[in-house]
Parts: C-alpha cells; structure tokens; sequence
C-alpha cells in the first residue's frame, strides 16, 4: 500500500477529483470558483515507470498503458466510482496524522489504476498533466500544472535550506563582544524572536548599519539573478524589515519596500510603478512554478498550464498561465516568511547545536569571519 504525507496524497486527490467532475475552474484572486470559466478535462496522464497512463474521459473513464507506441485498454472506471473514490481520499487526507500514512479505503483502486507512485517525478516540470479543452482557444491542449495543497497545515511556497541564509555585515564603531552579545540575547527580555530583539539591540544600543553581503548558496543567488537583477537585494531588505518591524506578511513587506525604497529606484520622484511590488511578484510565481534554492532554474515553463490550488474544503481551482496576474496577485496576499530552527545551542548562544533531531539551518546569531561581525537570516516562504 502507498504511503505519503498530506501533500503526496494531494495530488492523487486532484488527480481522482478533477477525473469525476471533468471541469477545471479558474479562481479568482480569493479562491473563489470562476463559474463561467472553466477548462473541460479530456485525458489525465500519468508516468509508471517504462510506461504510462492515460486516463481518457468520456461516459466513463477509460485507463489505457501506453509502452513503445502501443497503447492498450486496461481497465474502465465509472464517474460515480471515481467521485467516490476523491471524497475517501480526501477524507483520509483529512483524518491522516504523522509526516506518513496510509488510505486503506482506496486499496483497490490504486491496484486496479496500477498507480505506483504518488506525486510526479522530480524532474518533472509539473505535478500533473492533463488535456484539456479551453474554450477561449477553441481546442485542445496537453498541459502541465503545478498543485499546491492547502489541507493541513499551511503549505511551504519557498522550502528552506542551509544555502538560504542571507548574510549581512554588521558596522559600529562600538565594541561589541561577541558570546556576551549572543548569550544575553538568546532570551529576549519581551516576548519578540530572539532574531528581533538581537537586530535592534545592534541598531538601538550599538549604533549598527546592517548591510547585506551575499547568499551562502551560490546556486539560489544565481536562481535570484535569473529572475530579476534585483531580487537578492529585494529580498535581503524584505528579510531584514520582517524582523526588525516585526511584519511577517509579505503583502505589508512590500509596503514598506515601496515607501522606504532602500534600492532607490525611485530617486525621491513620485512613481506610478511599484518596482518592488512587480520584482517580488516574479519571485512569488516562479517559486509557486518549480523555483528552488539549489536546482539550477532555467525560467522555462512555457508548457505549463500554471497552478491548481486544492483548498482547505476539498476545492480545487487553478491559475492558468493565461490569468498569471491575478496569481501573482494571490500569492502576494497570502504568504509570508516563516522561521525554521536556527540551531542554536541553548547552553552556549552563538554556536551551533550538535544534538540530533529537529533541523536546524544555523543562523541568527552575531559571529565573526575574517575580522568582519556578520549575521545570517534564513530564507522561507509559506502560505499564510
């Protein structure tokens, strides 16, 4: 039997679900379903190892494998049977526990499917193809989405990693040292992050300019550059405004990017472009499109249908390449940074935690390289 978290068994969700309903809606920028637009769902395909599966839609769904250019009938699937088959699925999303788990409910249904797997490939563009019908186009497509499941806890759009630390140069003409500094910080005196209370501590008591330096990893520098010039900048000052304002939300962060505008794009000059608005947008979607820290990413997804978003109801909308305006809008208003473990070890604040268990990204604390002071802050995005 198939194991997966809430995520994995997400996309064999999407996969069942839009098979029984055979309309893809699109959403509008609250997740709201687009009654009068919609995508008619003709075939679902899916890679089995050598070989591949297509599921035809029609009276009833039709599963043929399709190995070396011959393709073979293999099973038949009413509507009635895969709308049921959605609904114990979701329900076993629902009621799952653990990073883990099993749906017995479905047992025959992923033998007779001769599903193997449940999510894409890795090295697949996207989470599931389908042919659909677009009335706008007047034809048929074969098509690649995204699918970002909303059951659960709240999604991660931008998974961390020990490369996404940013780092930032610390500069005062006060002497600061360094384990005093870290242990009398590593529990702050209000109730704010630790990460907080140490950035305006240097601020406040020490005078400090913060100033960004560079990404511990090359590779999501690179990924950065090749969506826009700015990003890394962008992003380092929107990482920075997220703990000294204390404004998770990147919808608020933004706010201040544009009024602030610590890259000077806008000289002083009233501006109807909102530069930071549009640059951090870019970096929302090509997250949301496959974008990671460490994957070099090539900006290529022009054979990509755009993004399913399967809801906390059991819902499923999309964002067609079509309408990306309205998902960037989206993600805007519904993500923000997180904070993962930084790794610190309690009984010595300032270095790094050796015991086993959570992961830790070691980060936010004051440390010292080549005569210079530096401070790390580790980069996550997740659906609010």
């Amino acid at each position: 039997m198939l194991k997966g978290n809430k995520g994995d068994w997400s996309e064999l969700y999407v996969f069942a679900k839009l098979l029984s309903e055979g309309k893809l809606f699109q959403s509008d920028i609250n997740l709201n379903r687009d009654e009068n637009n919609y995508y008619e769902v003709v075939k679902a395909y899916r890679a089995e190892g050598k070989s591949s599966l297509e599921f035809e839609r029609n009276k009833n769904v039709l599963l043929y494998s399709v190995s070396d250019g011959n393709k073979n009938l293999i099973g038949v699937f009413s509507i009635e049977y895969l709308k049921e088959i959605s609904e114990k699925i979701y329900t076993g999303i629902t009621n799952g526990s653990g990073k883990s788990f099993e749906i017995p409910t479905i047992e025959d249904f992923i033998e007779n499917s001769k599903i193997q797997k449940l999510t894409a490939k890795i090295t697949s563009k996207s989470d599931i193809k389908l042919r659909i019908y677009d009335h706008r186009l007047a034809k048929e497509a074969d098509l690649g989405f995204s699918i970002k499941s909303l059951l659960g806890e709240d999604s991660t759009l931008f998974n961390t990693g020990l490369g996404n630390n940013f780092i930032y140069g610390i500069k005062t003409s006060n002497n600061i040292s360094i384990p005093e500094f870290n242990k009398t910080t590593y529990k702050p005196e209000r109730k704010i992050s630790k990460l907080t209370f140490r950035l305006q501590k240097l601020i406040n008591d020490y005078s400090a300019v913060i100033k960004f330096k560079g990404i511990q990893s090359s590779q999501l520098w690179r990924n950065l550059k090749m969506v826009d010039g700015d990003l890394p900048d962008i992003i380092a000052y929107c990482l920075l405004y997220r703990w000294i304002d204390r404004t998770p939300i990147l919808s608020e962060l933004v706010k201040l990017l544009e009024k602030r505008d610590p890259l000077n794009f806008y000289n002083g000059e009233q501006s109807e472009q909102k530069l930071y608005d549009y640059k951090l947008k870019k970096f929302l979607a090509e997250c949301a499109m496959g974008m990671t820290s460490e994957k070099p990413w090539q900006g290529i997804y022009d054979a990509t249908g755009g993004v399913i978003i399967c809801k906390q109801d059991g819902d499923i909308v999309c964002f067609h390449i079509y309408d990306f305006n309205l998902f960037r809008e989206y993600l805007l208003n519904n993500t923000k940074f997180e904070q993962p473990s930084t790794g610190e070890d309690e009984e010595s604040p300032g270095t790094p935690r050796t015991t086993k268990g959570t992961k830790k990204y070691y980060y936010g604390w004051l440390y010292e390289m080549n005569d210079e002071l530096l401070f790390k802050i580790n980069l996550q995005v997740r659906f609010i």
